[in-house]
């Protein structure tokens, strides 16, 4: 069971990760638009949209970096646990555990530097894309954000790790069950 502090942290999480997957799921559907329209430009008219490669540069980096917390916190994300499977519960919890952290410790490092860059970037002069002229800035604050959340879930995920051992475990039931059908 969770104290009522980490379950309102959790709580806090969970609503600013689904506000982030609208605006990553927007940006993704404006990434299809442009990429359409540029196709379609390029090969009916012969004249490519311009700055479409920037645009869907831009998208794509605020798809990312805003669906990786949301496939943490669904624990929807890839594993490759042949070796850990075979562990007996407790060491394979405590190995999730450690993983939690480790990988928690390169997410925060990431938004911390990726925050420091966008600074960088943003100070003394906004450096901005050479044809549409978007400030460069502004998607690097998205990996940020994107980063830290990814980083507080895992640190969350860490604190839990039999209950995130036996989530795996149910996973596994479930995707034999689906074979077996």
């Amino acid at each position: 069971m969770e104290s009522n502090g980490l379950s309102g942290v959790r709580k806090g999480l969970r609503l600013a990760v689904m506000g982030g997957t609208w605006v990553g799921g927007a940006a993704l559907i404006l990434m299809v638009l442009a990429t359409f329209v540029n196709v379609i430009s390029r090969y009916g008219f012969r004249k490519p949209l311009p700055g479409a490669v920037e645009l869907t540069q831009f998208f794509l980096v605020v798809t990312a970096f805003l669906a990786i917390p949301y496939t943490e916190v669904r624990k929807q994300h890839v594993t490759f646990d042949e070796v850990v499977g075979l562990f007996p519960r407790r060491l394979r919890a405590m190995t999730i555990g450690i993983m939690y952290f480790l990988v928690g410790v390169y997410a925060m490092i990431t938004s911390w530097q990726e925050a420091l860059l966008a600074v960088s970037y943003a100070v003394p002069s906004m450096r901005v894309t050479d044809v549409l002229k978007i400030p460069i800035a502004p998607a690097m604050f998205i990996i940020a954000t994107g980063s830290l959340l990814w980083g507080i879930e895992l640190f969350l995920n860490a604190l839990s790790p039999l209950e995130a051992a036996e989530q795996e475990d149910i996973k596994k039931q479930e995707g034999l069950e689906d074979e077996v059908k």
